[in-house]
């Protein structure tokens, strides 16, 4: 039973404990120590935890400020010591702490000055008709991201594709997304480059999960990993982009939220995933595939040199296993040839080549790319 907030005395709150009702009277809830959350929904089947509120910030602010009806709950994470702030005792709340009234006007008015500089962003941003259609752009990407892209997505024709409900382990927030169906996929081949072609379709274009709510983004293998507690980071680290950050769904899923779906990854990674350095390079890698699809040559470089300088990082200093490192090696030594720096390219193929312990497809891939280097150089000194 959630236990009365009434005066400006301060009231402790065991954990788990509902400070405030989402049917509650019009207040400002200001936590002196330890932490609550807030939800949308609470104890309901589409329940969504919003963020949390630790020692020194404030909740409910607009029912108090703005005289509106409460419409989330705020619950005790943890033992809480809060303050309860209405239009009858906020004279006194600025009397008896100014240190803390001083605080919420300054994280007020930052709020509006972020948000402010967010309108301007979005407005500059606006996208203007082209041609081929409405170009989608977002501050996510890169200076050279033209948003006008179309990668053949299959998901209302194929039988390999399939829409499964899935919860946002951040957020709580339910919703469908896109899984491939592995057992039905049939490989046709490899590139040069050791992408694997399927038919029918590109698992590419659905390997990222984005939850809609909270814009949490990661591959499929590791979405439900991430640990609750980086909510409030994660939430921060996407802030400066939501303005201007719109997905599409399941049948309207689209290029552009495939993209996004990648570049948010990106930032996720960096907080959520332990080994993110890794994971950071294999999605640069991909996103360099997705723009070699598009057709985009200058974006498609930059990609690939972003996965480069990732791959090269990791294998000067993370600790990774000798199977890894061979992999790693001959990814650096692709990417190199790509980037037509041949010399750096056969030094790692070159080892993977000389290495007893590695697989004998990686020695064949070795081999081959080495044999196509020396008849460029061969060419070249002909010329």
């Amino acid at each position: 039973m959630q236990t009365s907030v009434s005066s400006l005395t301060p009231q402790k709150f065991p954990f788990g404990s509902v400070i405030v009702s989402e049917d509650s009277l019009k207040q400002m809830i200001v936590v002196l120590q330890g932490n609550a959350g807030i939800y949308k929904n609470y104890k309901m089947t589409n329940e969504t935890f919003i963020k949390s509120v630790g020692q020194g910030g404030f909740a409910c602010e607009q029912s108090l400020f703005l005289n509106k009806e409460h419409d989330e709950a705020l619950v005790a994470l943890t033992d809480v010591l809060v303050l309860s702030v209405t239009r009858n005792n906020i004279k006194e709340f600025f009397t008896k702490y100014p240190d803390a009234a001083f605080s919420i006007v300054e994280q007020i008015y930052k709020r509006l000055a972020d948000t402010a500089a967010a309108l301007d962003k979005y407005e500059r941003l606006q996208p203007k008709e082209t041609m081929q259609g409405e170009v989608k752009k977002s501050s996510l990407f890169p200076e050279w991201h033209t948003g006008n892209y179309t990668l053949p997505l299959t998901h209302n024709q194929s039988e390999i594709i399939c829409l499964n409900k899935t919860a946002c382990p951040l957020c709580g927030r339910k919703f469908e997304t896109h899984y491939i169906l592995s057992s039905k996929l049939r490989r046709l081949n490899s590139d040069d480059d050791m992408r694997v072609r399927y038919k029918d379709v590109e698992p590419l274009y659905y390997s990222i999960i984005t939850c809609p709510n909270c814009l949490y983004s990661a591959e499929t293998t590791n979405f439900s990993e991430a640990p609750k507690r980086h909510a409030d980071a994660v939430n921060a680290k996407i802030a400066p982009y939501r303005l201007d950050t719109v997905i599409q769904t399941g049948s309207e899923r689209d290029t552009h939220t495939v993209f996004i779906g990648y570049y948010l990854a990106l930032l996720c990674a960096q907080i959520v995933a332990e080994s993110h350095e890794l994971i950071v390079a294999a999605l640069w890698l991909k996103i360099s595939r997705l723009y070699e699809d598009c057709k985009d040559s200058k974006m498609h470089l930059y990609a690939t040199k972003q996965a480069l300088e990732s791959y090269n990082y990791v294998y000067a200093n993370l600790r990774i296993s000798d199977s890894q490192t061979q992999q790693i090696r001959c990814m650096i030594g692709e990417l190199y040839y790509k980037l037509g720096d041949y010399d750096a390219a056969r030094q790692f193929l070159f080892m993977i080549k000389s290495d007893k312990e590695a697989p004998a497809s990686l020695k064949r891939q070795a081999e081959n790319r080495l044999e196509i280097i020396r008849e460029i150089k061969k060419n070249e000194n002909e010329a």
